[in-house]
This record gives structure tokens, sequence and C-alpha cells, in this order.
């Protein structure tokens, strides 16, 4: 019957219900007894006494650690893979806008003229462009200039490179470098980290533009142009430099060594010059040494002495010039690396000025007995070094060795003083002007130029040191007896006497000390990181 079918099918569905509703009674069991625990937990809680507990004896439950099972793929995921391509869609629209910016023309093709202004513009060295086209250029020599798929290559080559660059500096969240993040940039490197250099340093990767911060695109693009070898190097160094102009060499080998290489730079350039210029030299001191001399007097006197006279005291010349500045300059370096970080208040001609006094300092305590040797000798009153000795020692004692240290003194701390902030202004202001890294020649020109400048404002000093150096060992006279005498018989100029010989003298030298000085450093250097 119909009512006995309608009982069979309940009991079909109750029958197939069954499993479900007896799952769902044990797990509203397990509900109330997870929530009469939970309460009793509660309860127990509460119970304690916080104040009594002994923390010590109080087992706590183990952790289970919950591990990212993503972590564990070695391959990347989907939203890495998008994020990778979105990241060198950016780096290729930032790429294009800066072959765009250096293909002044607009024909799609970079010309190395186009890389030498674009070189300019960033106060990078020229050379850099030479090597930025030839390694686009890859084996295709003959062809004049690359296309964008050129430029693409070597940026791409170079994409890795310059990324770990940027993460290396203080980043901050939104992936810019901004004034804290430059700072920061700035003390790593051991430069003052003021709102000046912060602002110099955000405005030249800005490009001029009104930012607030530094993207990586901004970033890169500088990077992009730099030579390979230079990405391994310090990025926020690389970008103070070009940002301001003021080399800074950091100590990659050591303090120490670098100082080392310092010194032996300094000593070569300045026995190479002293041992050229040495008849120079010679000719002025007989003209100061002599009271009335003149020029053509000295002139008419060289027959008599003939051309081997003219190198006497070369020895004691080359050998004290040569330890002295090496020293000089050790002692220059050393604490213009010390005063730059304990007294980062003084400005940098201040700087310069107390590293070169006390480089000078100690440099001519070196050299006043080879001073006095020299003279002695090019004034004819010794025939060579081991008599000139024997005879100072003999008559004077050691004394006689240091004699006129005290004008000497006074004659070589302002000469190179003088001349080595006349260097470094210059040399900075010829940076200013032509916005790039200056060529050999150029500090060759600068160095000429401050050793003339140095040379005839302290030709007084070098006057009255060679008279007393070169006096009767018996009569002693004070510096300002001699001032007196001489002004009083041969005039006021007297004590520019040989001002001229002293230009010409102190010129090439300043070339070769100065200039020569800081081209042997830089070789010295670029050959120790290019052995490593």
């Amino acid at each position: 019957s119909g009512s006995q079918v309608d009982m069979a099918q309940e009991g079909d569905v109750f029958v197939r219900a069954a499993p479900f509703l007896r799952k769902r009674r044990k797990e509203e069991k397990e509900e109330r007894t997870a929530k009469d625990r939970l309460g009793d937990l509660v309860a127990r809680i509460r119970a304690v006494d916080v104040q009594k507990l002994d923390w010590k004896r109080v087992r706590w439950p183990k952790l289970k650690t919950w591990k990212d099972k993503s972590r564990t793929i070695r391959h990347p995921t989907k939203k890495r893979i998008e994020s990778t391509v979105d990241f060198f869609t950016y780096t290729e629209e930032e790429g294009k806008k800066l072959f765009d910016e250096i293909d002044q023309d607009g024909d799609g093709k970079v010309s190395l003229e186009d890389l030498k202004t674009a070189m300019k513009k960033r106060k990078l060295p020229e050379a850099y462009a030479h090597k930025f086209m030839n390694r686009a250029k890859r084996s295709w020599w003959w062809r004049r200039s690359i296309e964008w798929e050129d430029f693409r290559a070597l940026m791409h080559e170079k994409e890795s490179a310059m990324l770990r660059c940027y993460s290396s500096l203080d980043v901050d969240a939104t992936g810019q470098l901004k004034s804290k993040q430059v700072k920061s940039v700035l003390h790593s490197v051991g430069v003052p980290d003021h709102d000046e250099n912060v602002g110099a340093m955000i405005k030249f990767l800005g490009r001029g533009d009104d930012t607030t911060g530094i993207t990586y695109g901004q970033f890169r693009n500088f990077l992009v142009l730099l030579p390979p070898d230079k990405l391994s190097a310090d990025p926020g160094l690389l970008w103070y430099e070009s940002a301001t102009m003021l080399p800074l060499t950091p100590p990659q080998t050591g303090t120490k060594e670098l100082l080392l290489k310092t010194a032996l730079a300094g000593g070569l350039s300045s026995g190479v010059s002293t041992f050229m210029m040495h008849p120079v030299d010679t000719l002025k001191t007989r003209l100061q040494a002599v009271p009335g001399a003149t020029i053509r007097d000295v002139a008419r006197s060289i027959p008599q002495f003939g051309a081997k006279g003219l190198y006497r005291g070369i020895i004691p010349a080359t050998v004290g010039s040569a330890a002295s500045h090496g020293l000089r300059t050790c002692a220059y370096e050393a604490s213009r690396l010390v005063f730059t970080k304990a007294l980062p208040f003084l400005g940098e001609v201040q700087v310069q000025g107390l590293a070169s006094g006390i480089g000078t300092a100690l440099g001519t305590c070196l050299r006043i007995p080879n001073e006095v040797l020299k003279q002695r000798l090019q004034a004819g009153q010794y025939p060579n070094v081991g008599v000139a000795v024997r005879s100072v020692l003999r008559s004077e004692g050691p004394r006689g060795l240091f004699r006129g240290s005290g004008v000497t003194l006074a004659r070589e701390i302002p000469l190179f003083v003088v001349g080595m902030v006349a260097y470094e202004q210059l040399k900075k202001g010829a940076r200013g002007s032509k916005a790039r890294e200056l060529a050999a020649w150029e500090y060759i020109v600068l160095g000429t130029l401050a050793g003339a400048i140095a040379g005839v404002a302290t030709t007084p000093s070098d006057v009255l040191k060679t008279r007393i150096m070169t006096a009767d060992p018996t009569v002693t006279r004070g510096v300002g007896q001699v001032i007196t005498d001489l002004v009083t018989k041969e005039g006021p100029l007297a004590l520019f006497k040989g001002a001229w010989a002293r230009a010409v003298w102190i010129a090439p030298m300043g070339a070769m000390n100065f200039s020569g000085y800081e081209l042997a450093k830089l070789a010295l250097i670029e050959s120790g990181d290019a052995t490593e």
C-alpha cells in the first residue's frame, strides 16, 4: 500500500542520514568538551596567585613551529615570476629614457661624442665613454655608433651587479634613498653628513629635478655608464665623488699599505724633480750667497767651476729631498685622514693647511742636514760630500748640520702649505669648471702654477736661509741681524733676490711634486687593486 511505501522510503533516508547524524553528534560532544576544558583552564588560571608563583618551575608548553611551505619550493612561484617581469619592464623603460637622453640628434644611434657629452654631464672621466663604446660594439669594431639593442644587451649584462650595489645601501621601505638614507651613505664613507653634501648627492642623481629621494632607476642609470670593474667598489663612494668632484681614496688594502704607497710616490716624485732641477738651484744659491752679486756675475762665473760644478751637492740634495718629501706626504695623508674624522667641523682648506704643516715640519727636520751640506757644496766651500761632513762635524759639531733650522722651517712650512693649498684649490676649480676628471697634462699644469706661486711667496725666507747656512762658521748671527744687514746694505728688494730662479726651479718641481705625487699615488693604488 501507499503508506508502507512511504515508511520504507523514510527508513531508507534515515539509514542514509545516520552516519552524518552520528558525526554531527560527535562534533557537538567534542565542542562541549573543549568548552568545558577551556572554562576549567580559565578558572584555574584565575585561581593562581601570580605574585607567589615560582616562574622558574613553570613548564612552558612546546609550541609547534609553523613552516612556510612556499620557502621549500625550489622554483619561483607565479607571483615571483610576475614581479620579476615587472622589474625588468621597469628597468628597460628607465634604460630607454637614458638612451634617448644620450642620443642627442634623435637618430636612434649613440655615437662616441654622445657618450662623451653624457660623461661630462655626470662628471665622469672621458675614458669611460671609450670603454662603454668598445664593450657595447663587441666584435663589431668598425662601427661608429651603437643602437638600442646593443645598449640594452650591455645594460642587461650589468643589471645584477647594479642591483646588488643599490641593495647594499640603506634603502627605505619604498625602495628609495631619501635624506636619512643618504646621510647613512655619507657616514659609511667617512664624509661629513651635513645637508649640503646630502643635497648635492640627491640633486646629482636626480638630474636637477626637485626631488626628495633617489629611485633605483635614477641610481642604475648612473651605474650603467661605469666600467664593470668600478661596480665592485663602494657605490656610495662613487656617488659622492661624482656629485662633489672631491676624490676620496679609501684604503681598500689597509691604511698602512696606503700610507706606504703615498710615501713611496712622494719620495720618487721629489727625488726625480730635485735631480733634474739641481743646476738651476746651484745658480740660485750662488746668487743669494754672495752679497751684491747679480745675475750677470753668476753667469760669468759658470766657466770657472764648469758644468760639473753645477751638479755639486746633488747626492745630499736628492737623498734628502726624496726622504723628506716621502715622510712629508705620508704624514700629510695620515693627518688629513685623522682630521677629517676627528674634526668634522673643520673646512677643507683648514684640514689641508694643518695636515700640510705637520707633514712639512716632520719632513724638513729630516732634510735640514742634507740642505746644509748641499748649499755649502754649491757655494764652493767644499769639494765633495765626505769632506763637507768631516769639516762641519770637526768645526761645529753635530749642531752644525742643523744650522739655520728655524729659518728653514720658516721657509719650508709656508712653501708647502701655500703650494699644497694652492694646488688643491686650483684642482678643485678646474674640475668644477670642466665638470669632469682632469687629464694628466692638466694636473701637471696646475702643479706648475702652484709651485711658482709658492716659490715666489717664500723667496725672502730662502734668501735668509742661504745667508745663514753659508756664513762663516766662526761668526754667529741671529735672523734679525741678518735681515737688518741685508736690507741696510742691499735694499728691501734683496729679500727677493733670485725670485725668478726660484720660480723657474720650484715651478717644474711643483709639477713633479704635487701632480707627479698624485699621479704616482693613483697609479700605485690602481696597480694594487688590479693585482688583487
